[in-house]
């Protein structure tokens, strides 16, 4: 076997020879030192190979080693949190938060644009001009500028529950009012309390929501939350000039009160408490008047289970609320400490450049009634009609 093997070799080797002879010059044409160049680059191109694949092999182990500290990474981050979040409260009832917030903020806008349509039949109703009886919208917008520092203040020390409720019963009783008053000067002082009861909607509405959402969703709840707001200008001339033009510009006051009724009954069983300096994140139970009654009947179930888990989850209850009680302190609200955000630059510019467009806006629109009754002959109806 070994001879075999032997004659094998040497035929391939005089195979190759004779080859390499037929196919290239002899080796003894070339010098000496062009043979050894020769063959320090075939060694050199072996070196090369074998460094690529060495490296082929070392980027392979790092990629595998980046994958492990990826997947690392992912795991770690599947871990959950233990702190607690932001917001207790269930995204149905975050939703739900939301629509009455949006509900409640409608009151104040459309209270204030559902009045145009009946200007004219105010001015002849109570014999003033229509320069004087215009000056009812401007008492309306002095104390919708200023009832919200008054109810935000209020809403920090007592919450958000106490606060709202608070303005509607002061909006509803001023409707009332208005809806039964015959003299031009309970007309303007009443116009002054239905905006103080109706314009601190818009600001416990921002509260609400920053209440219940992180800033990352924020931005979306706020959205919705003022959809009321923007909704009111749209409809309410509409409104007030079919209610002023067949029922009388009283029907329009009743409307406002059985709106404000409709509201205030879900509010007063359903609404949950989200002052932060009340509830926390929603976990802690409210006291007193914070409570709805949901919250109520809830709290009573609790008492009625059985004794080792009712004590255990008072004692923890009692302790949450005993905290967040020794940080708030009851007293008036204070408007000035809500002024002082005008002095920062970038909330002063914008408040300044959204009082001139507002500003604008209620120039034109206190000018269209009797603009349109004098050239056109419009009645309330058209009049409401043409705000569209």
């Amino acid at each position: 076997m070994e001879s075999d093997e032997k004659m094998e070799a040497m035929a391939a080797g005089g195979a190759g020879s004779v080859l390499e002879k037929s196919t290239s010059p002899s080796t003894s044409a070339f010098p000496s030192s062009d043979r050894a160049e020769h063959e320090l680059r075939g060694d050199g191109d072996q070196i090369q190979q074998k460094l690529v694949r060495r490296s082929g092999e070392g980027s392979g182990a790092a990629k595998m080693e980046a994958i492990d500290q990826h997947q690392d990474m992912e795991a770690l981050g599947a871990v959950s949190s233990r702190s607690p979040p932001y917001s207790a409260f269930s995204p149905g009832k975050k939703r739900y938060i939301v629509f009455m917030t949006a509900w409640a903020s409608l009151f104040s806008s459309i209270s204030a644009n559902i009045y145009l349509p009946a200007l004219n039949s105010l001015s002849r109703e109570f014999h003033v001009s229509r320069e004087v009886i215009n000056l009812t919208l401007t008492s309306y917008m002095i104390c919708q500028g200023l009832s919200p520092t008054i109810f935000g203040d209020l809403a920090d020390i007592a919450g958000r529950r106490p606060a709202y409720f608070l303005g509607f019963v002061i909006y509803l009783a001023a409707n009332i009012g208005l809806a039964l008053q015959s003299s031009y000067i309970a007309l303007f002082l009443l116009r002054c309390l239905q905006s103080t009861g109706s314009s601190a909607t818009v600001a416990l509405g921002s509260g609400v929501i920053v209440d219940i959402a992180s800033s990352a969703e924020r931005g979306t709840y706020m959205g919705f939350a003022l959809v009321g707001l923007m909704v009111g200008p749209a409809i309410g001339p509409v409104l007030g000039g079919i209610l002023s033009q067949f029922l009388g510009w009283r029907s329009i006051f009743w409307f406002l009160v059985i709106m404000s009724v409709t509201y205030l009954v879900p509010f007063v069983i359903t609404f949950p408490e989200t002052g932060r300096n009340v509830v926390g994140n929603g976990s802690v139970p409210p006291l007193g008047w914070n409570m709805s009654v949901l919250n109520y009947f809830e709290t009573r179930k609790i008492e009625n289970d059985d004794v080792l888990k009712r004590t255990a989850t008072r004692q923890e209850k009692r302790r949450a609320q005993a905290d967040l009680a020794s940080k708030r302190k009851l007293r008036l609200p204070n408007p000035i400490r809500t002024i002082y955000i005008i002095l920062e630059k970038d909330v002063g510019i914008l408040l300044f450049y959204n009082a001139l467009v507002y500003a604008a806006y209620y120039d034109v629109a206190a000018s269209l009634p009797s603009s349109f009754a004098e050239i056109y002959g419009f009645n309330d109806l058209q009049i409401g009609l043409s705000f569209m």
